[in-house]
């Protein structure tokens, strides 16, 4: 299989075949933003610009918070609050003292809160990922076969690629793509779905000495992951 910048990632998450293809993606460009913002960035006067304005969410604040370097995230955190402090003094504060538009000044604040630098660069990248998949499936037979060979794809994935489907394969590769894609979700959920359930009979004193399968153990983690692309991190030795 021909491989280019563009497909090599796509091709090593496809090979890998450990969970959804694109969550593992995903997990692999949130650590590269998050070491990126950790380092370089902080050296790069239009990427500090756009860290101010947008924040992080909690999850990537948490990240950060676990790696080394404290001073770089400190700094990051100096000028952020700083960008905010400024913003409401300007957005919300000069209202006091006159008649204040309470619900505009609410908007405004939630606004700030609610931005992720990390979330909004990933979602970009996941548009290119989602297409360069699309036109690897319709014109490379190899990653065709690969494709078909996955686990499963998380909810949120699936619906990312069913969407992007009709305009990258037209009406009739999308009825194939549909139809595959689909299948492979379908035969997870149902293995899914009756491991769940073995690990809730379990706790049922019928099935007590009834030995569970290591997949029947981890069922609720495995759940979770498929249903919104979690997955706990490893815990190092």
């Amino acid at each position: 299989m021909k491989e280019t910048i563009y497909t090599i990632p796509i091709n090593e998450a496809f090979e890998a075949q450990c969970g959804c293809p694109l969550c593992t993606l995903r997990r692999k460009l949130e650590q590269d933003s998050v070491e990126y913002i950790m380092g370089a960035a902080m050296m790069e006067p239009d990427v500090r610009i756009e860290t101010n304005r947008r924040g992080f969410c909690g999850k990537h604040y948490a990240q950060m918070l676990g790696m080394k370097g404290r001073l770089s995230l400190a700094l990051t955190l100096e000028s952020r609050l700083g960008e905010i402090r400024n913003y409401i003094e300007k957005e919300a504060v000069r209202g006091f003292g006159k008649k204040l538009d309470a619900a505009r000044a609410a908007e405004l604040i939630r606004g700030t809160a609610n931005g992720c630098f990390v979330c909004e660069r990933i979602a970009g990248y996941e548009e290119h990922y989602y297409k360069n998949i699309l036109h690897m499936w319709k014109n490379i037979p190899e990653f065709r076969a690969l494709f078909e060979q996955q686990p499963y794809f998380c909810l949120e994935h699936t619906a990312g690629l069913l969407a992007h489907a009709p305009e990258v394969l037209g009406k009739r590769g999308f009825e194939e793509f549909d139809r595959i894609l689909i299948e492979i979700v379908d035969r997870y959920l149902k293995t899914l779905n009756e491991d769940v359930s073995a690990f809730c009979q379990s706790f049922d004193y019928r099935s007590a000495g009834k030995p569970l399968g290591e997949a029947q153990k981890i069922a609720p983690e495995r759940a979770i992951e498929f249903l919104s692309g979690y997955k706990e991190p490893e815990k190092n030795a």
